[in-house]
């Protein structure tokens, strides 16, 4: 990651005029009590080095290297600028006039003032010349709590202008896969929600989740121009969050291509947990640490699978083909695969595993609804059953009366304000002091609301006539038509497929 960055700058939105610095030999000299201006560089304390050797992590220092512009450069039309990215405070110096300082070096944390990670200085062309030029750096890095084996990461010439800028260009490609992270989780979460088994969907949005904070941790170099010693906290973010993606990757890997318990895929996650810290605590440098994580876990994952496959599934081949090629690529471009494959390969499988579990819904749905549409024709079998054997009977008020209202010989039911019409087999009529919607709570599932007005007796259905407003009408025994709301015109034909009227029911369409 750091050489990365480093190249970022020479290949970013000014790089006509770049000039690598970095690997140019330089002279380095410890600072001497109360220096506070460029040394003679020729003392017996002082040593050669390169830029991306130099360690200023507990120690303040200068260092000195000469390069060569010619006039051509010189005249190229914009403000010239000294890129420096690392972890320290510094200041510039070029050709003895200094040019700018990102934060203050100090000899120790009490009179250090951290600088930006990566910072640009101001060149002002009349200070180049045609030829050999020199270049001093006054540095410290007190503030950092990790020890990094090469904490500075690029020294360049250039078009003046933002590094965050020019190193989001670098990282803009990967970063517009954050939507898709984000989108995944919470639509993985939503399944979760609507789903019986919500094991699948909660590791997947879990995946999407350690994918969109290790993306967004990686591209705030681009985002944000932040103190280095920050820069700590976000090389610990970037491992956490590929440690935490290997293990999601691992937990669907044991839920979808085993059949184990789920006692013994814990134990698994535990050993693949512990597993998966060797390379953390064992690999150079945090980029190594990143990318041999992931490809350990790609490599698990692909050995879960190929289990799978020998034990005769042929759905896992291209998970296998999938998990091998990214560990593949992840050994061999390294830091280029934690920056930016990554994240496109997560986003691909996230996606792929997006379709595949809403089609899992959707199957799920349609079952679900199927034994609904079961378990209510049973019901409704069962009630024509039990009304033609035992007939549910209404207490009903009329005029000063009381009726007992035998439920078998109503056809249909209509509403007006506190009264219900029952309008019987027998062609009679009858006023009840009674608002529609608590009748409908004491009739039998073989009634049915139809309108906001009519409630019909599914045994005395005849036809269901649809017309063109989407609305339509019920023709009962003996001709007497009652209408359907268009609102619910789906319910209705779904139970009359299910209720006792279905048999003689026919839908006209």
């Amino acid at each position: 990651m750091a050489l990365l960055i480093g190249l970022a700058l020479p290949f970013g939105a000014h790089a006509r005029q770049a000039i690598n610095l970095s690997g140019l030999p330089m002279v380095v000299c410890p600072v001497e009590a109360q220096q506070t201006s460029p040394p003679a560089f020729d003392e017996p304390t002082c040593e050669p080095g390169r830029f991306y050797a130099l360690d200023p992590q507990g120690r303040e220092l200068w260092a000195r290297l000469q390069f060569t512009v010619d006039q051509d450069w010189i005249d190229t039309p914009g403000p010239k600028g000294v890129f420096i990215s690392g972890l320290a405070a510094s200041e510039v110096y070029l050709n003895g006039v200094k040019i700018g300082a990102n934060g203050q070096p100090g000899p120790d944390r009490a009179s250090e003032r951290p600088g930006r990670i990566d910072y640009a200085a101001h060149a002002p062309r009349d200070l180049f010349v045609a030829g050999e030029n020199t270049l001093d750096l006054h540095l410290s890095s007190h503030h950092g709590f990790l020890t990094l084996r090469a904490p500075m990461q690029g020294l360049f010439l250039d078009e003046y202008g933002s590094p965050t800028a020019d190193i989001l260009s670098y990282y803009w490609p990967g970063l517009i896969m954050l939507g898709v992270f984000i989108l995944g989780g919470m639509v993985f979460l939503a399944m979760a929600a609507r789903s019986e088994d919500r094991e699948a969907p909660i590791i997947l949005a879990v995946m999407s989740a350690s994918l969109g904070a290790q993306l967004l941790i990686e591209t705030s170099r681009g985002l944000v121009a932040y103190p280095y010693p920050l820069h700590d906290a976000r090389l610990i973010g970037i491992v956490l969050g590929a440690y935490l993606f290997s293990l999601s990757l691992i937990a669907h890997g044991l839920k979808e291509f085993s059949a184990l318990t789920l006692k013994r895929r814990l134990s698994g996650l535990l050993g693949a947990a512990v597993l998966l810290l060797a390379p953390v605590a064992l690999a150079r440098g945090f980029d190594g640490k990143t990318w041999t994580t992931l490809a350990l876990a790609f490599g698990l994952g692909a050995l879960i699978a190929g289990y799978a496959a020998w034990k005769g599934r042929r759905d896992v081949w291209p998970y296998i083909a999938g998990f091998s090629f990214a560990m593949v690529l992840a050994v061999f471009t390294q830091s280029q695969f934690i920056d930016l494959h990554l994240y496109w390969l997560g986003a691909l499988f996230l996606i792929a595993l997006f379709v595949r579990q809403a089609l899992t819904l959707i199957r799920e749905q349609a079952r679900r609804r199927a034994e609904t549409r079961r378990a209510e024709a049973l019901d409704a079998a069962l009630a024509l059953a039990q009304q033609a054997s035992e007939p549910a009977v209404l207490t009903l008020e009329s005029a000063g009366r009381t009726d007992y209202v035998r439920t078998e010989e109503i056809i249909r039911i209509q509403g007006a304000g506190d009264y219900v019409d029952l309008v019987y087999a027998d062609g009679r009529t009858v006023l009840y002091t009674l608002t529609l919607t608590a009748l409908e709570q004491l009739l039998p599932p073989t009634f049915l609301r139809v309108h906001r007005s009519h409630i019909v007796n599914t045994a005395y259905v005849g036809r269901l006539e649809r017309e063109p407003g989407g609305g339509g009408r019920l023709v009962m025994t003996g001709e007497i038509e009652v209408p359907v709301s268009r609102r619910i015109m789906p319910r209705v034909k779904t139970a009359l497929s299910q209720a006792g009227g279905a048999s003689a029911a026919t839908i006209a369409l």
